[in-house]
């Protein structure tokens, strides 16, 4: 091994909006947060959110989009991405918009503060809970279906109230016939699995939907949704797909004459340091590079019809929250054995499930967070104490490691709360978000007892042989007869 150090490792991937740096004795700090000192304050495993991460990745973004599109923009954060309230609390301090899906989403959403103007619910298939939350909010609903104006004309009647909508439109370039993604194992003609997703409705499904909701006082038709989604981070493919937006809005607007007042191409905005695309080298294009592209090729297709430029409104999760979060874990134990070195730390892939080279095969950088001068001396693969490989870094550049050494895994703020789970019932973590030096709790960790709170047990199940369990005792008393 040579004399490089974590720190050096660090500083070679470091982006603009990361708030990371090392102290001199050699301790990670998040803001101005020492690793040591969260974990010692609120127990590890840890997830740490950075405030001032998450309000310069909005920042970026939207001065992008804003510089490559000549009307009013809108940068409606993804929910689905990172749930935590604070999180959206940062996001509608600094004026962002926001997607929800389900009642869950909306009420987080405006947990954590939303202007109703700025926010959109989407979905196939929605409840009529959720139809109906929607109304009462004032929030744009994104129709997926015909059928859904009957049943949204419908509430909108009942709570007397207008309801804007956009038709979510299925959008299928003609040039995804040769189509490479980095974050899926997918190289050929993607045209038939985007036929296939569920979402979103064909040229003639959408004009009809255009008619119909024009004869319904209670809908105001204002424009069109698409969603890619994090598929690739080529950028030919991005603007391919948003030109086909824009040549389907012409399309429409020659048949039933509906000029779009909003066009929202979702999210799926690559970020710099991307994990997800398996590679550890920076993403060769920028986030303004994406704008350019995306905004000039839907400008392109409008603009050459005579159509006015609408409000264009994206949804990008990942670019906003992924490198704001990081999630720390301290070392158990070690095992070297046949020329392999594991590093077993307390947290796992079950709190990460988009992470590890045993699951998706993306690569988040691992990095020994307490001991980030000392030089390098073991690769090894740094594993949890779930039942499944639960590899959350293969082959890592390590120095030496002892028990309670701190663990720190980049890149933690998206998908990994929201799709955490609790296999072989392990807690999840709490969540802290850091200001500065500030630190405070945003998600309370779990315990057994609140694991085990919705659990029942019928009265013929009560087992009277098995040693005294107050968790047993409290199942069947929940679950006995009325």
């Amino acid at each position: 091994m040579t004399e490089e150090t974590t720190a050096d490792l660090l500083a070679r991937v470091l982006t603009p909006s990361d708030h990371l740096s090392v102290s001199t004795d050699g301790v990670l700090h998040i803001e101005e947060a020492s690793v040591t000192d969260l974990l010692r304050q609120f127990g590890s495993p840890l997830f740490v959110l950075s405030d001032a991460t998450l309000r310069a990745n909005y920042r970026r973004i939207r001065a992008a989009f804003e510089s490559a599109w000549p009307g009013p923009v809108n940068v409606m954060y993804a929910i689905k991405c990172n749930p935590n309230f604070a999180v959206r609390a940062v996001l509608h301090q600094e004026g962002a918009g926001g997607d929800c899906f389900g009642n869950g989403e909306l009420e987080a959403t405006f947990a954590g503060g939303a202007d109703p103007t700025l926010i959109a619910l989407n979905g196939s298939s929605k409840t009529i809970a959720a139809l109906a939350r929607a109304v009462e909010l004032g929030v744009c609903i994104n129709l997926d279906d015909e059928e859904e104006i009957e049943r949204l004309a419908g509430v909108a009647r009942a709570a007397g109230r207008r309801a804007r909508v956009n038709i979510r439109l299925k959008v299928i370039p003609e040039s995804f016939a040769t189509f490479e993604s980095d974050l899926v194992s997918f190289s050929g003609d993607l045209r038939p699995e985007l036929a296939r997703w569920k979402w979103g409705v064909t040229l003639p499904v959408a004009a009809r939907m255009i008619r119909r909701i024009a004869a319904i006082d209670e809908l105001e038709l204002t424009g069109y949704h698409a969603h890619l989604g994090r598929m690739t981070a080529n950028l030919r493919h991005r603007a391919a797909f948003d030109a086909e937006v824009g040549r389907l809005a012409v399309l429409l607007h020659k048949e039933t004459g509906f000029a779009p007042s909003v066009i929202d191409i979702g999210g799926g905005w690559a970020r710099k340091r991307d994990p997800e695309s398996k590679d550890m080298r920076p993403n060769a294009h920028d986030i303004e590079d994406y704008a350019q592209a995306s905004a000039g090729a839907l400008a392109g297709e409008l603009s050459g019809a005579d159509l006015p430029l609408p409000a264009l409104w994206l949804e990008p999760g990942r670019y906003i929250a992924g490198n704001a979060g990081v999630l720390l874990s301290r070392v158990g134990s070690v095992k070297h054995d046949n020329a392999m070195t594991w590093v077993n730390v307390d947290a796992s892939t079950n709190l990460m499930p988009l992470i590890g080279a045993g699951e998706e095969g993306t690569r988040n950088l691992v990095i020994a967070a307490s001991s980030m001068h000392r030089p390098f001396a073991w690769r090894a693969d740094v594993v949890g104490p779930i039942c499944i490989p639960s590899v959350l870094g293969e082959d890592c550049s390590l120095p030496a490691l002892s028990r309670d050494d701190a663990i720190a895994i980049l890149d933690a703020g998206m998908y990994a709360e929201s799709d955490s789970h609790q296999l072989n019932w392990v807690p999840r973590p709490a969540t802290v978000m850091v200001r500065g030096s500030e630190a405070g709790v945003v998600r309370e960790r779990e315990t057994l007892d609140s694991l085990f709170a919705n659990q029942r047990l019928p009265h013929w199940l009560r087992n009277t042989n098995a040693p005294p369990s107050p968790w047993r005792d409290r199942a069947i008393n929940a679950g006995a007869p009325p």
